[in-house]
């Protein structure tokens, strides 16, 4: 999501700015986030990248699709995370699944886009994912299925965005904060307008500790060698691509945010069982539930895609 922070006057918007999970991340404030701030931020999110890349082979994820079939010692900081994944994907009824990762090099993604442009010669047959992640605590240790492989990309940067908001809350007793990792919006410090891209453009105010996510099929999209239009958003039901549907939440968290609009553009007739404000996009045409509509004071219909 591109979103505009729309702080009243006469605060003036100021953003560190810098590149990290393949987007570019803010920190949009009113002066009171300083360097020594900011930077720590950053360190601390490119640790994160460091951990969970799928992209990086000396990342703890690369090592656990390695290691697929064994058993795994990871950091407490992965077990945790993918603790989180766990109760989403049973939270979701599976729709969320963080085992998407051979289905997207299938598919061909299986390189940084900075790298290389994603593709491939044939698309791969579609067939339902199956197994899960198997968790010990006592051993903080991770098995995944042979021939699987982990992706935690989204729910990974909705994470990172999380803990960074929460550290800038911390350290400032005051201020207007944003955390914007890529389109994940967290309102770290005071309350935030943002705009959201849509036809007709949509403005929602994100509370303290609120935030908003995007998940699209136009974000990382290509087209393979026989023709098929592919893109990142993988359908565990299929191991193919989901529907071209873009959904926006605005939830408690960058994690919950991410994690539900994921679900929603891969199951966009749930939209209407969402309890907080969500919004979808499909073949042109909008749809809102009714807490969205309450929230943006307006907008798209509210109607089942």
């Amino acid at each position: 999501m591109r979103a505009q922070t729309l702080l009243p006057e006469p605060l003036t918007p100021v953003a560190w700015e810098w590149r990290a999970t393949g987007t570019v991340w803010h920190i949009h404030h009113d002066g009171c986030v300083d360097g020594e701030l900011a930077e720590l931020v950053c360190e601390l999110v490119e640790e994160d990248e460091e951990r969970w890349s799928r992209f990086r082979p000396t990342s703890e994820l690369s090592r656990i699709n390695a290691g697929a079939g064994h058993e795994v010692h990871v950091s407490w900081e992965t077990f945790e995370l993918l603790e989180a994944c766990a109760v989403w994907h049973e939270r979701t009824g599976g729709v969320f699944d963080p085992l998407v990762g051979a289905s997207l090099s299938a598919w061909g993604y299986a390189s940084s886009m900075r790298d290389r442009a994603p593709h491939a010669a044939t698309s791969p047959g579609e067939g339902a994912l199956t197994g899960a992640v198997e968790l010990d605590t006592a051993s903080s240790s991770v098995v995944i299925p042979a021939g699987a492989q982990l992706d935690l990309g989204g729910i990974a940067k909705g994470w990172m965005a999380d803990r960074a908001a929460r550290l800038l809350r911390m350290a400032l007793q005051d201020g207007r904060i944003l955390v914007d990792a890529g389109g994940d919006l967290v309102a770290a410090r005071g309350s935030h307008l943002v705009a959201v891209d849509g036809a007709p453009a949509a403005c929602v105010v994100l509370g303290e500790g609120d935030a908003a996510a995007t998940s699209s099929w136009r974000q990382r999209s290509w087209q393979n060698g026989d023709g098929r239009i592919a893109h990142h958003l993988i359908d565990p039901a299929t191991g193919a691509p989901g529907a071209q549907t873009t959904a926006t939440v605005v939830g408690t968290s960058a994690t919950e945010a991410d994690v539900l609009a994921t679900t929603l553009a891969l199951r966009p007739r749930g939209l209407p069982e969402l309890s907080i404000p969500a919004r979808v996009e499909q073949h042109g045409a909008q749809y809102a539930n009714r807490a969205w509509v309450a929230l943006a004071g307006g907008g798209p219909r509210i109607a089942t895609p």
